[in-house]
């Protein structure tokens, strides 16, 4: 692998980390991703969401120089969030012209959409009481409103609700860690369709391609 098919990722929060280490910790992960080798770094924001919108250029100014590609992970739904596409374009703004290579994901409206999938391991990975673990997750969810996950949809009406849902249910105790999505980022991600995710694949796809994996 060449030294300089390096990314360094700038993340609103330690979930999304955690989701990334589970994407890229799993065995041959570029090949997954349908991409060649290459290696990366993770920043935390301390200001979470905002923090990366206002401050992404300082937060990645420490690495322009020895990186030659960074990613920007933000959600597009947090207090005072003027929407995904105002977020997109502030922060791609701050790179432009720095950066030679960089991409700006925003995942809409927050990181619960990459959660969610279905997935018989899906109870496993939430550590639920074994008793409800062969369920399917929908069926676990209610059957109307923010947390229901309806036939035929990809995701649950509201994917954080959903996952607050049974978080906060006493009969179903789901883990409350971050963990939890790096277990799930290690399933299969395959027929994976949001938007977000997509543009993540290609842009590591248009950086690397398959092609060039030596």
């Amino acid at each position: 692998m060449t030294a300089d098919r390096n990314v360094i990722f700038l993340l609103a929060d330690g979930a999304m980390e955690q989701m990334l280490l589970g994407f890229f910790g799993r065995d041959q992960f570029h090949k997954r991703l349908g991409c060649a080798p290459f290696t990366y770094e993770t920043i935390v924001c301390p200001n979470k969401d905002p923090g990366v919108y206002n401050t992404a250029r300082e937060w990645l100014r420490p690495h322009e120089r020895d990186k030659s590609y960074a990613i920007v992970l933000v959600d597009a739904q947090w207090n005072g969030s003027p929407g995904a596409d105002a977020i997109r374009t502030r922060i791609e703004e701050q790179l432009d012209g720095v950066w030679k290579n960089s991409a700006v994901i925003v995942l809409d409206p927050e990181l619960e959409v990459w959660f969610w999938r279905d997935h018989p391991e899906l109870g496993t990975v939430l550590n639920l009481p074994k008793q409800h673990r062969g369920t399917p997750i929908r069926e676990l969810l209610p059957a109307m409103g923010p947390a229901s996950w309806p036939p035929g949809q990809a995701k649950p009406t509201d994917p954080k609700e959903a996952l607050q849902f049974l978080r906060r249910s006493k009969q179903y105790r789901a883990d409350k860690s971050n963990a939890v999505f790096k277990r799930v980022a290690a399933l299969s991600a395959n027929g994976c369709t949001d938007p977000a995710f997509q543009h993540l694949q290609t842009t590591l796809r248009t950086w690397f391609p398959p092609e060039y994996a030596s």
